[in-house]
């Protein structure tokens, strides 16, 4: 047995490669043995900040998506560029890319962020957001989540009755705490623009971390984003291991069985090394020693590189192309895939809270330009965010052909319709200069079809008359003064037209006045009817020209409105005591003062003349009314044959109010109402309510409505709801369903038959209802 000297020979455990306790393979704890996915450690905010900080592989996944959304800035479709240029400039100012880029940024680095901004409304920053009184925008804010703590003091039921009450609130705290090495404050929540990284799940165990913000991206690539970062690392120590080093030794274990082997292998070999590192050779015995270099193959590590640079892009949603500089690897790969995924991933970073934040803040915006006097009033806009990346040549000139095959297209079926008398040239050309990308299908609205909205002042037949002083045609004023001329217009509610009291004393009239230079006459009405009775004007139909005041030389141009948004109400400057007429009442001058404007009197009395309607019939005199309040032909002294004549221009007159009745009986003013179409009657109609004129999107925000398609299967679902529960409801004279919910503050209007009409959220809530029901109601069925 041999002896074993102490201290000479020790005791080793040697482990062959498949066993490492280092990397656990081999063992229980083996990660390649594990199917089973298990949550992590949470990862500390300062932990994220240093990881940011010192980690430019992480930096690029976290900066890159929110660079390229913001970098080529928004299309607000402005059409007046001056506006444009003046609006791109005060967003410059407050530098607002560059803060909105941040506060993505910062949101996907710590899960949220907000931007706080310094409005100039007269209030403090803990106090609600006065929209009414905003003078402008001064500064914008940009802090993490970390530096923002959601404060829950009265809860969402705050107070119903302020007038600052928020709605569609729920789950969001009304203050914040701001915590930062410039300053601790509280602010509103109102005040603040919030940006969450995608949401997480209630159930989850970081939900209560993370609660109203969202998950840190890194949270999601972390495992990949350290196989992508070690792996080179890797490969380089791998390399030095793949080129090794053999020696070859006589008698190798006899030596090392002696009590000074080992000592003397050890001393052999420091010898053989240290020949090699002097003198770049090595001396070895003749007899039985050999020494060589032995390379080991490299395939696999590769693919394994690759694959880890793949996992990692797959996960961050961001290309190899963007991430790391180069081409994805792999047969035929040319990352143009890729690159598409990746510009719908950016696609939907812009249409999430970064075009909702945009809008509040451009409104805001706006609203300090009108109240300054840059502007006159807030235009209409819809926030776009530009794409990152320009189209190639081939792409554009593959887009020039597609409009271009559309735009013929349509305009061959224009010039069929106008051909088979289904349009008017006139109509066409009015299509074409309020937006060149026309649509002949959508040119004729309902009211063109079945002069719904004319409000009692068609002829017999329907129609707008075509003859005497009323031309279809417009035709613009201008003399050689420079004096553009005026306008005026019948604004229409159940036969029923809107006047107020002139401030100059001349009597009652309807909106209008003097057409500026660089105006055209509608746009020219309209500006007149946002200033005078404070309402948006939709569409309107040109009814012609009509005498002015005896020392004016220019006639009047009238226009007939379609449809509006807003409650009238006076400006108390030019018009006073906003008011709806019937026009008997008008052409009596049966008004407080008894004074009706001449020219608004005359344009009302010559457009009834065009039906054949005089003041006699309604004198009810001569032209009872039935139980319908129809005129009736009974009493008077009239001879048969202008009796007869006076009854069939009573008989148009109330045909014409009442043929667009709905079958009320059908219609339910309290109860459950079945729409036959389950929407607005086209899609124009729904872009106009949604994006265009008074902009209900904005409205609808805050209630999570962020879709036309939304919004209209919310007006589908209040009016078909029956009263109660916060629903309150009457129906028209006409049997249109209107519908009030006093909990969300949402008004609709429709017709079964034909559709939504309107919805929106009325400045001053349930008053507003009330005075509808006043006006047009029928409490019971």
């Amino acid at each position: 047995m041999k002896r074993v000297i102490p201290g000479k020979i020790k005791t080793q455990l040697r482990l062959d490669g498949y066993y490492n306790v280092l990397n656990k393979y081999g063992t229980q704890h083996d990660s390649t043995e594990h199917y089973q996915w298990a949550t992590g450690a949470a990862v500390t905010d300062a932990e994220l900040a240093d990881l940011y900080a010192g980690n430019g592989l992480f930096a690029t996944i976290i900066d890159a998506p929110a660079n390229d959304a913001t970098k080529n800035g928004i299309d607000l479709g402005i059409k007046d560029k001056d506006l444009q240029k003046q609006l791109d400039d005060r967003l410059q100012t407050i530098h607002y890319q560059s803060k909105l880029s941040k506060a993505l940024r910062w949101a996907r680095l710590f899960g949220g962020a907000a931007v706080v901004m310094l409005v100039d409304d007269g209030r403090l920053l803990q106090e609600p957001l006065n929209w009414r009184d905003v003078h402008g925008v001064d500064e914008l804010l940009v802090y993490g989540r970390n530096e923002m703590f959601p404060l829950w003091i009265n809860g969402y039921e705050n107070n119903p009755d302020d007038e600052d009450y928020r709605k569609g609130g729920t789950g969001i705290p009304e203050y914040y705490q701001v915590s930062s090495v410039y300053g601790n404050y509280t602010v509103h929540s109102s005040r603040c623009l919030i940006f969450h990284n995608s949401d997480i799940p209630e159930g989850s165990t970081l939900a209560n971390l993370y609660r109203t913000w969202g998950i840190p991206e890194y949270m999601r690539i972390r495992e990949e984003l350290r196989n992508a970062s070690i792996g080179p690392g890797y490969s380089i120590r791998l390399l030095e291991r793949l080129s090794m080093a053999t020696y070859k030794m006589k008698n190798l274990a006899n030596v090392l069985s002696t009590a000074d082997g080992e000592d003397a292998v050890l001393q052999r070999m420091e010898m053989l090394d240290l020949a090699r590192n002097l003198l770049n050779m090595v001396f070895i015995d003749a007899d039985g020693e050999d020494v060589g270099i032995q390379s080991l193959s490299v395939a696999g590590v590769k693919d394994i590189l690759d694959n880890a640079c793949a996992m990692l892009s797959a996960v961050s949603h961001i290309p190899q192309t963007r991430l790391f500089g180069r081409s994805p690897a792999g047969e035929n790969a040319t990352g143009e895939s890729d690159l598409e995924n990746y510009k719908e991933f950016v696609g939907g970073i812009q249409s999430g809270d970064l075009r909702d934040n945009t809008r509040t803040l451009v409104e805001l915006v706006l609203r300090g330009m009108t109240w300054s006097g840059e502007i006159k009033e807030v235009p209409e806009y819809t926030v776009t965010y530009k794409s990152a990346w320009s189209p190639s040549d081939d792409e554009k000139a593959t887009q020039d052909q597609a409009v271009a095959a559309a735009q013929l297209a349509r305009a061959q079926t224009a010039s069929t319709y106008v051909t088979n008398g289904i349009l008017e040239a006139t109509e066409v050309r009015r299509a074409l200069v309020q937006d060149e990308q026309f649509d002949p299908e959508n040119i004729l609205t309902e009211t063109d079809l079945n002069q719904e909205q004319d409000w009692g002042l068609t002829d017999a037949r329907g129609q707008i008359p075509t003859s005497g002083d009323f031309s279809r045609q417009e035709n613009p004023i201008v003399t050689d003064e420079g004096d553009c001329g005026y306008v005026a217009g019948f604004v229409l509610n159940d036969g029923r037209i809107l006047c107020g009291r002139r401030s100059d004393g001349q009597g009652w009239c309807g909106p209008g006045g003097h057409i500026e230079p660089g105006e055209t006459p509608s746009v020219a009405f309209r500006r007149e009817a946002k200033e005078e009775f404070n309402i948006d004007v939709g569409d309107i139909t040109y009814l012609g020209n009509c005498k002015g005041k005896p020392d004016e030389a220019l006639p009047v141009q009238i226009y007939l409105v379609n449809g509006f948004d807003g409650v009238p109400r006076c400006d108390q400057k030019e018009m006073f005591t906003a008011t709806w007429m019937p026009p008997e009442q008008i052409l009596k001058q049966d008004v407080p003062g008894g004074l009706v404007f001449e020219p608004f009197l005359r344009s009302v009395k010559e457009y009834l003349d065009q039906l054949g309607i005089t003041l006699d019939d309604f004198d009810e005199s001569k032209h009872n009314r039935d139980e319908d309040g129809k005129f009736s032909n009974s009493g008077g002294s009239t001879s048969s044959k202008d009796a007869s004549s006076k009854e069939n221009s009573s008989k148009d007159l109330n045909d014409s109010r009442s043929h667009a009745k709905i079958n009320s009986n059908a219609v339910s003013a309290k109860g459950a109402n079945t729409f036959k179409v389950k929407g607005f009657p086209n899609k124009q109609k729904l872009n106009n309510h949604w994006q265009n004129g008074r902009t209900h999107a904005a409205e609808y925000a805050p209630d999570g409505i962020t879709t036309k398609e939304q919004y209209e299967k919310r007006a589908v679902q209040l009016l078909e709801s029956s009263c109660g529960n916060g629903i309150k409801g009457y129906k028209t004279k006409e049997g249109l369903v209107c519908r009030y919910d006093t909990k969300k503050n949402d008004f609709a209007k429709g017709s079964p038959e034909k559709g939504v009409r309107t919805m929106f959220k009325p400045d001053d809530g349930e008053d507003y209802y009330k005075r509808q029901l006043e006006l047009e109601g029928i409490e019971d069925d």
